[in-house]
């Protein structure tokens, strides 16, 4: 009778430890297109982490904004409302200054040179970053691509073609500076807003991946697409330190692969995207599309990158040191 009971406590037991394994939900929310390569990864992500840890961690998804604008999301993961986010690293230079190297023009040569730059001692960096001045930990790196301008006045072969250009971009110093440093007149205004700012003239023009370009329909409002590729726009997925720490050691492990996994895909998708969202752009009437040399550009950005990481100190100049350094494999 004795061994039954024991046995049976062992049961018991072991069923409220299985139960309080499996009570683990991770709320992962984005801004991004359900269309998107980034959230095919957060699907991805989502049924990857059900397989490696046999159903004890369950992610769910939460598209397209649903919970908010990015500043909802990150305040969410401080709150803990959410878990898990992602952006580019322009936007968590507001929570991190630091993030700022990775989001520096003309700072990216190709995406071999990203990628070697984001999977090393570069992305480890910014990740430790990251963990020390926000609470969130950097799960994986994707990307949304090269970034290049659209605009209704000229095409943009020379930096000379940049005077006095009305282009939109972000409010932030690290985009103001080196469109300036271009010649342009750099003016921001909501995203939500381009469509509409260029149809009536507020803005000549705005920049964004290929992809972009075709998914918010802004070659229907432009007539020259010039492939400046000055900014190569990565993206983080980032989860709540708090909220990692919590999860066992096996359960960390698995949601880190998970996430690598996912948005090494992504990655791929991503440029597939931009491939043929280009081509289809080179294909159409309306607009036309020209490939700039992208020196003479770089020369006239480079200097606002000391401008930018000045404040960083020596961790700044070490991070751009190792950036750079990645650019020879």
């Amino acid at each position: 009778m004795l061994k039954k009971l024991v046995l049976s406590a062992v049961v018991v037991a072991g069923s409220i430890h299985t139960a309080a394994a499996q009570d683990v939900t991770l709320r992962a929310a984005h801004i991004e297109s359900t269309e998107s390569a980034t959230h095919r990864a957060y699907e991805r992500f989502a049924s990857l982490v059900d397989e490696k840890t046999n159903g004890a961690v369950e992610v769910q998804v939460f598209p397209a904004g649903q919970l908010g604008g990015l500043r909802d999301l990150y305040e969410g993961i401080k709150l803990g409302s959410v878990d898990i986010t992602s952006s580019g690293p322009d936007y968590t230079a507001n929570l991190a200054p630091v993030m700022v190297v990775a989001a520096l023009y003309y700072s990216y040569d190709d995406v071999d040179h990203a990628d070697r730059a984001l999977d090393g001692e570069f992305g480890a960096r910014l990740s430790d970053a990251l963990a020390r001045d926000a609470g969130m930990r950097v799960l994986a790196w994707g990307e949304l691509g090269f970034r290049s301008v659209f605009n209704t006045e000229r095409p943009i072969n020379t930096v000379g073609d940049f005077s006095g250009m009305k282009i939109r971009v972000p409010e932030a110093q690290l985009h103001l500076l080196p469109m300036k440093a271009l010649g342009a007149s750099p003016t921001p205004i909501p995203y939500a807003e381009v469509y509409t700012a260029m149809q009536t003239g507020i803005v000549d023009g705005a920049e964004g991946t290929p992809a972009v370009v075709k998914q918010q329909r802004f070659d229907e409002v432009s007539k020259y697409y010039s492939l400046t590729r000055h900014l190569f726009n990565p993206i983080h997925l980032v989860v709540s330190a708090r909220k990692f720490d919590g999860l066992t050691p096996e359960q960390q492990a698995a949601v880190t692969e998970a996430a690598r996994e996912a948005f090494a895909e992504q990655r791929r998708e991503a440029r597939a995207d931009n491939e043929a969202a280009l081509e289809a752009l080179r294909g159409q009437d309306g607009i036309e599309v020209n490939e700039p040399s992208r020196e003479e550009m770089r020369s006239a950005v480079e200097p606002t990158w000391n401008e930018l990481i000045a404040p960083l100190g020596d961790e700044g100049q070490q991070l751009l040191q190792l950036l750079l350094d990645a650019r020879d494999g």
